[in-house]
C-alpha cells in the first residue's frame, strides 16, 4: 500500500511538469517573420569554365545578406533571400523550424541551409550547394531587425 501511496504521488508531481514543459515548448516558438540582416563568409569550386578556367577555389567573405521571412504558419515559414552585393539574385526560401524550437532547416531556388537560434533575435546559418558547375559552402549571422 505504502509504495502504492508513493508511486500516485511521483505521478503527481510529473504529469504537471511535463504538461507545463509541453507548453513552454509551444510558447518558445521563434517568430520569424520579418528581416533578418548578416554576414556570410562562403567559399566556393566551379569546374573548368571560361570564367574560371583552373578550377579553383574562390573565396568571397564578408557577404552581406538580407533575409525576408514573409510568412509563418506554425513550425513552417517562406520568404527570399538577397545578397546586397546582387538584389537582382534574389532567392524565394522556404523553412521549418525543429521541435526543439531552436534547430532551422532551410532551402533555397538552389541549395540548403540549416541553423540555430542563438537567440529571438540571433539566427545562425549555414549554407551549401552542389550541382554539375560546381559547389559552394557559406555561414554567418543573421540578427533580425
Amino acid at each position: 500500500m505504502r509504495n502504492v501511496i508513493v508511486l500516485v504521488l511521483l505521478l503527481a508531481l510529473c504529469i504537471p511538469a511535463a504538461m507545463a514543459q509541453a507548453e513552454n515548448k509551444t510558447m518558445m516558438m521563434p517568430d520569424m517573420v520579418g528581416k533578418w540582416t548578416g554576414v556570410m563568409d562562403a567559399m566556393g569550386w566551379e569546374k573548368n569554365t571560361a570564367w574560371m578556367p583552373n578550377e579553383t577555389v574562390s573565396y568571397w567573405p564578408g557577404g552581406e545578406m538580407t533575409l525576408t521571412i514573409k510568412e509563418q504558419n506554425g513550425s513552417m515559414f517562406s520568404g527570399e533571400m538577397v545578397p546586397e552585393m546582387s538584389p537582382g539574385s534574389k532567392e524565394i526560401v522556404l523553412g521549418i523550424i525543429s521541435s526543439d524550437n531552436q534547430s532551422i532547416a532551410m532551402v533555397d531556388e538552389n541549395g540548403y541551409l540549416w541553423g540555430y537560434m542563438n537567440s529571438p533575435t540571433e539566427l545562425e546559418l549555414s549554407y551549401q550547394e552542389v550541382d554539375m558547375e560546381g559547389m559552394e559552402v557559406a555561414s554567418g549571422i543573421f540578427k533580425k531587425a
